[in-house]
């Protein structure tokens, strides 16, 4: 067994819970209406889609933009968190497929009309001292040490938006809510750490008024495991699904789309993310057993012998 299974079966076993997952960032576009609005997607491995297969053509980001006719770009990155993604708009650029080129992030920016914005579970979640993190905040003590990175979060936060704001200052910015799938002990730890990241939003939205608007994900996750990945983190096909219709009545709402109910052009491939640890069957099976017992989804075991 590696270092890298080493260390997730730690955690599993200390703390039920999985951290830091996700998928390389990608960036695509099909929509030849060159009127028509551009929809950035922008942050971490929930934009990314990295409970499915096929993200590319199946994601949240993708059903929004294919129901909206939206010119579609999608740049979020895999385990990123607020520091990482403020050096990836200041610092980066991605190959663009299309443009058969290198496209830097501020250009990406500069050029969307709706930025889906979804960042900061990492910051507690894919932390280097991510166990003993939330090993405190599983029973409630280190207070101060939550609060200190929420607060370095909110700093990020203001950063990121200025720069969006200074690079395009109509672009529209839906800021995602974190949400919490974990329930039993193990939701003390997540609940800790996406309370205080929400509570951050909600700060910026008031003390900001008009900068960002939010858009509350948690309730189409909270209390419903039939949109779990497998790694009971990221959402699966359905679960995409899920978020886009919540995106796209934040979009109706606001003037900028005209349909509420997605259209799904190519559905969704869930995986197992322990396939990508072990070739063992049995192995699989019990890593993936652990952890849907251990954040309280046990419900979804089921799904293992379908």
């Amino acid at each position: 067994m590696n270092q890298t299974v080493k260390k997730i079966v730690c955690i599993l076993l200390t703390l039920g819970m999985l951290l830091s997952l996700g998928v390389p960032c990608t960036a695509a576009a099909e929509q030849t209406d060159e009127d028509a609005p551009v929809l950035l997607m922008l942050g971490d491995s929930i934009p990314a889609a990295f409970g499915i297969r096929n993200p590319e053509e199946a994601s949240y980001g993708r059903i929004v933009a294919d129901t909206n006719r939206y010119v579609y770009r999608n740049i979020a990155r895999t385990a990123m968190d607020s520091t990482e993604l403020l050096d990836f708009i200041e610092l980066y650029a991605v190959w663009d497929r299309e443009l058969n080129g290198w496209h830097g992030v501020k250009d990406y920016i500069a050029e969307a009309d709706i930025i889906c914005l979804s960042i900061g579970a990492n910051d507690y979640f894919d932390h280097p001292d991510v166990e003993k993190l939330l090993a405190a905040a599983l029973f409630g003590v280190n207070r101060k040490t939550l609060d200190a990175l929420a607060d370095r979060y909110y700093e990020n936060l203001c950063a990121i938006i200025d720069w969006i704001v200074t690079l395009n200052p109509d672009a529209v910015v839906l800021m995602q809510t974190v949400y919490c799938v974990w329930y039993g002990l193990a939701a003390n730890a997540n609940r800790a750490c996406a309370k205080r990241i929400n509570a951050k939003i909600e700060q910026y939205d008031r003390e900001h008024p008009g900068r960002i608007q939010i858009c509350d994900i948690s309730p189409t996750m909270h209390r419903k495991p039939q949109n779990l990945a497998s790694d009971c983190a990221h959402p699966n096909a359905r679960g995409n699904v899920a978020i886009a219709k919540v995106v796209l009545q934040k979009l109706y709402d606001l003037g900028l789309g005209s349909e509420t109910e997605p259209v799904v052009n190519v559905p969704g491939e869930d995986w197992n993310y322990f396939d990508e640890y072990s070739d063992d069957p049995t192995k699989v099976l019990f890593l993936t057993a652990l952890v849907m017992l251990a954040t309280g989804n046990g419900v979804n075991i089921v799904r293992l012998f379908r």
